[in-house]
């Protein structure tokens, strides 16, 4: 969710008085975070449940202990079925002291195309849960920012497909352990090691793997995956594809696309910033004065110059960012980079950020309420879980190495030939032309970027419910484009900030059928292929 240091300029826009707009907090604990003695990791269900096995898909002696009760889930007044929650490590031969443990919630399918598939959800941060994608974007129920309780999603992707929501990497959320990767290569070699744990936990040997993810997961999604195929083991490591919203792209940081691409973005929404006239003349001044227009044009062709690039200029006395963050909050005070729509006043959010982080007087976020702890079999005096925290690197750098993550990205799309970038037109920490010029850069397939423009719609169906009077509560129609060349796909949703999942539902449900390949385009408005039951209320 984070973006760390790849997202400039961000700092001044984050100095709100009473209360802070989207700055992740930090964490200080302990790099070694152990269950409490006396404390088991998992506990067996009740018996009333361990009689109802026999419907369950994937409850034995193995996975009974991590058996989450579908009726049991506090503020939820619905069953939600089955599913499993708890911690398991990356290397199980080592003592429990020095063991390094990834926190997990499972969801199986009960659709019969998708039961060989397994979709696995990353969130970004570096350090941001996955719980967050599970409670707010694409899980099984939402408490969405505001409301009063959690609902029915319509849209959870665990209709399509076996999901897994994990915290990764060690270090995010309630995954335990000591944190001792110093790049992202290292985080992913722990992941696989904790994913064929998992894979033998619950028997899914021989599933086909799709990896998911958003922001910051757009390092993730590619290192993982090119991990998982480097083993060349397809009965544990059978990636077919991806789909990420909003990432991190290989150089983009570098080679300064976040201001080159300012000007354009700052335009497209200039009537949503309404800043005074002053403000305004002062931001195209800077484009001209870095000349970022013309490395904006001449960079975002099709097909685009080769490289080398020179990186965008960006100088202090034209520093287009840190001028517009200076304003942006004095005209909305609740401005919200991960989406720019959102107005005052702020709503209260049970993970307590993103958006703004501000949580009301005598609250507790959910995973810190000891009855939700043991719901998912947290220990109740486990550290504290924030949405964001640090560190997940040891001394908090990743090593960034732009040309290693090009090197990841082409290997899990020349591999899958299905792989597929979203982006949320409304987002400002990830602006989407930043990953248009980013794309155009990079290579894949024995070509750099696409070769013929972006055109089509992304054309999204409405609701196969057999109550015409109950609205979707997501898109329909042209919600956006889409382009596809050589394997890879890139569209656009255009009112949807940084979480896909999260502002355009049924786009991104859309995303994930294509990328399991139950639809053949993204463009032609094929029926849903399974029913959208969208029979609940909000409540407001």
């Amino acid at each position: 969710m984070r973006t760390s240091s790849l997202t400039a300029g961000l700092t001044a826009m984050l100095s709100l008085p009473l209360i802070s707009a989207y700055a992740p907090p930090k964490s200080h604990r302990s790099p070694l975070r152990r269950v409490a003695p006396g404390h088991a990791e998992v506990q067996a269900p009740p018996r009333a449940i361990m009689r109802r096995s026999s419907t369950l898909q994937y409850f034995n002696n193995k996975t009974s202990a991590f058996y989450v009760d579908g009726t049991g889930i506090p503020d939820v007044d619905f069953d939600v079925g089955e599913s499993y929650a708890g911690l398991i490590p990356v290397d199980a031969s080592k003592p429990e002291s020095e063991q390094q443990k990834n926190f997990f919630w499972f969801f199986p399918t009960e659709n019969p195309a998708g039961k060989d598939d397994v979709i696995i959800w990353f969130n970004g941060g570096p350090g941001c849960s996955s719980m967050e994608g599970f409670l707010q974007e694409n899980g099984p129920f939402l408490w969405q920012y505001g409301t009063i309780k959690p609902v029915a999603n319509a849209w959870s992707w665990h209709k399509l497909a076996n999901v897994i929501w994990v915290e990764y990497p060690i270090g995010t959320g309630f995954s335990s352990g000591n944190v001792t990767a110093t790049d992202n290569a290292e985080t992913a070699d722990q992941f696989v090691s904790f994913w064929k744990n998992f894979v033998n936990t619950f028997d899914l040997q021989g599933k086909k793997i799709y990896i998911a993810g958003e922001s910051y997961a757009g390092i993730y999604v590619p290192y993982v995956g090119a991990a998982m195929l480097d083993k060349n083991d397809t009965s544990y490591f059978d990636v077919k594809g991806a789909v990420y919203y909003d990432p991190v792209m290989p150089y983009d940081d570098a080679m300064n696309f976040d201001h080159a691409a300012f000007p354009s973005f700052y335009r497209y929404w200039k009537n949503v910033f309404a800043l005074p006239s002053g403000a305004d003349k002062q931001i195209e001044q800077d484009a001209k004065n870095c000349q970022l227009d013309e490395y904006f044009n001449k960079h975002l062709a099709y097909p685009p110059p080769t490289r080398p690039w020179p990186a965008a200029n960006v100088k202090e006395e034209c520093d287009i960012i840190a001028h517009f963050d200076a304003i942006s909050t004095i005209i909305n005070p609740c401005f919200n980079g991960y989406h720019i729509l959102d107005t005052c006043p702020v709503l209260w959010d049970v993970l307590g950020f993103p958006s703004i982080m501000y949580s009301p007087p005598n609250t507790t976020l959910y995973f810190n309420r000891p009855e939700v702890r043991k719901a998912i079999h947290v220990p109740v005096d486990y550290p504290t879980w924030s949405e964001c925290q640090d560190p997940v690197f040891v001394d908090y750098n990743d090593n960034y190495n732009g040309t290693e993550h090009e090197e990841k990205f082409q290997t899990l799309v020349e591999r899958t030939n299905n792989v597929h970038v979203g982006s949320g037109l409304a987002d400002y920490v990830i602006k989407p032309n930043v990953t248009t010029l980013a794309i155009q850069y990079i290579k894949w397939n024995g070509e750099q970027g696409f070769q013929k423009q972006p055109s089509e719609d992304l054309l999204i169906p409405t609701v196969n419910n057999v109550d015409e009077n109950v609205p979707s509560w997501a898109g329909a129609n042209v919600q956006g484009s889409v382009h596809t060349e050589r394997g890879f796909t890139h569209s656009t949703a255009k009112i949807s900030g940084h979480m896909v999942p999260q502002y355009a539902p049924s786009v991104a449900f859309r995303h994930s059928e294509f990328m399991l390949r139950r639809v053949d385009s993204l463009s032609a408005g094929a029926p849903w292929s399974v029913n959208i039951s969208t029979t609940f209320q909000w409540p407001y």
